[in-house]
């Protein structure tokens, strides 16, 4: 994954503001992520947001 600027020269450059991003990205949590099949990702998309949910509804109790 790299991202690139082309320049006027034909000279292949990365761009400094992608990269600096980068360095910040756990890469093997998007490569573990893209293993699974779309059905998979779906389902844990799903999963979180039911999570999610039940986060939100416990903060209500709880500032009640």
């Amino acid at each position: 994954m790299k991202a690139e600027l082309h320049t006027h020269a034909g000279v292949i450059v990365p761009d400094p503001v992608i990269e600096a991003y980068k360095r910040h990205i756990d890469r093997t949590l998007l490569r573990e992520n893209m293993k699974l099949t779309v059905e998979d990702r779906f389902r844990k998309l799903q999963e979180l947001q039911r999570f999610a949910g039940e986060l939100r509804r416990a903060g209500r109790v709880a500032g009640s």
